[in-house]
């Protein structure tokens, strides 16, 4: 995977109308991206686990049983799902464990030696200027290339813009009531193999219109996998801790939330944490994104951060993982939402508008 300079394309997938209409746009727009996402996924899968990769989902999705949650909690979005893989050409059941990145993770009996690294950053109002969010989404270097922004607008819900790969129903974003949220894998919390799946989680919160509607929708689910929230608005941000069994509203240490890959909450960690945390430097990055708090006032700072390679905060192409993208969001209403399609030292951030919803004529 080679990430070819900073004016790398960004692609952008556009989606409107009933959930499943929006899923068949978004899976007919880029096909071939999603084959090739597919194609080296599902080897990444055979390799990793020495089966077929059929067999391996079939495996996961029958040892797991995240289908009622997601029925119950966000209907619209398993609808999506449908959409992408009709209008795809792919299975439903591949599609949706496609969809399962950070489930599939918890659920695999192997990992590779790099661990999970995103790192977040939340800025808390300033008199002269409004909150901001903004993260590096650190994933496995196979989905390098499917990089896009998700742009949709559903018929009775607010509009989405996220940073997402080909077929996946988002990664992080925002929706244009000024809602933002960023996300943390949380692998030594406690995690079950049902529940509500993260991105299923992200898109319930962007699917409320105020901020107190998104924290109490993330503070009801039942989480499956342990995940932090940091959920922004014109009026501030807040932080959220989640895990198979329960959820925790952290207090941010100072006028930001920064957070990366340990939980900060208090809730009890689980397994070999600090092999865990050294792989992912996870500490090393709380440092730096830390030492950054003088200049995260703005955008330009904010986006800065996320670029630092010292730990690194970026992380170019190798051992398996990289950062697959970057997103930075000035929560007005609706925010500014600026995504760079790969690591932020190496590709540049752009502004990526909402879609503007036709007017509907009176009678």
């Amino acid at each position: 995977m080679d990430v070819s300079g900073r004016e790398r394309t960004l692609v952008v997938v556009d989606g409107a109308g009933a959930p499943r209409e929006i899923g068949r746009r978004h899976g007919e727009a880029v096909r071939d991206l999603i084959a090739a996402g597919l194609e080296r996924w599902l080897a990444a899968l055979e390799r990793r686990h020495g089966v077929a990769a059929a067999d391996y989902i079939d495996d996961f999705l029958t040892a797991t049983d995240f289908l009622p949650a997601i029925e119950s909690w966000t209907p619209e979005s398993l609808e999506e799902i449908r959409g992408v893989a009709d209008g795809a050409n792919q299975p439903f059941a591949t599609m949706l464990a496609f969809n399962l990145l950070d489930e599939e993770w918890a659920f695999a009996s192997a990992r590779a030696s790099q661990r999970p690294g995103c790192s977040a950053i939340g800025i808390q109002p300033t008199p002269d200027a409004p909150p901001a969010l903004g993260q590096t989404m650190d994933i496995p270097s196979i989905h390098d290339g499917c990089q896009i922004a998700l742009r949709v607008a559903p018929d009775d819900r607010p509009a989405v813009v996220a940073l997402s790969y080909a077929g996946m129903i988002g990664l992080t974003g925002a929706n244009d009531a000024g809602i933002g949220v960023v996300v943390n894998n949380l692998e030594t919390l406690p995690t079950r193999r049902h529940g509500l799946p993260v991105a299923f989680v992200l898109r319930g919160i962007l699917a409320r219109a105020t901020p107190a509607d998104a924290a109490a929708f993330v503070q009801a689910a039942p989480h499956a996998p342990g995940q932090h929230y940091a959920i922004g608005g014109p009026d501030g941000i807040r932080s959220f801790e989640g895990w198979g069994g329960g959820v925790a509203e952290t207090t941010p240490d100072g006028r930001n939330v920064l957070h990366t890959n340990h939980p900060l909450g208090g809730q009890a960690a689980v397994g070999d944490t600090e092999t865990i945390y050294a792989r992912s430097r996870t500490r090393e990055r709380l440092a730096c994104l830390d030492g950054h708090a003088a200049r995260l006032v703005d955008r330009a700072g904010l986006e800065a951060a996320l670029a630092d390679t010292s730990v690194p905060i970026s992380i170019a192409p190798r051992a398996g993982f990289m950062t697959f993208g970057a997103i930075s969001m000035t929560l007005t209403a609706p925010p500014a939402v600026r995504i760079a399609p790969g690591p932020p030292h190496l590709t540049t951030f752009a502004r990526v508008p909402f879609p503007v919803r036709r007017a509907v004529a009176a009678d």
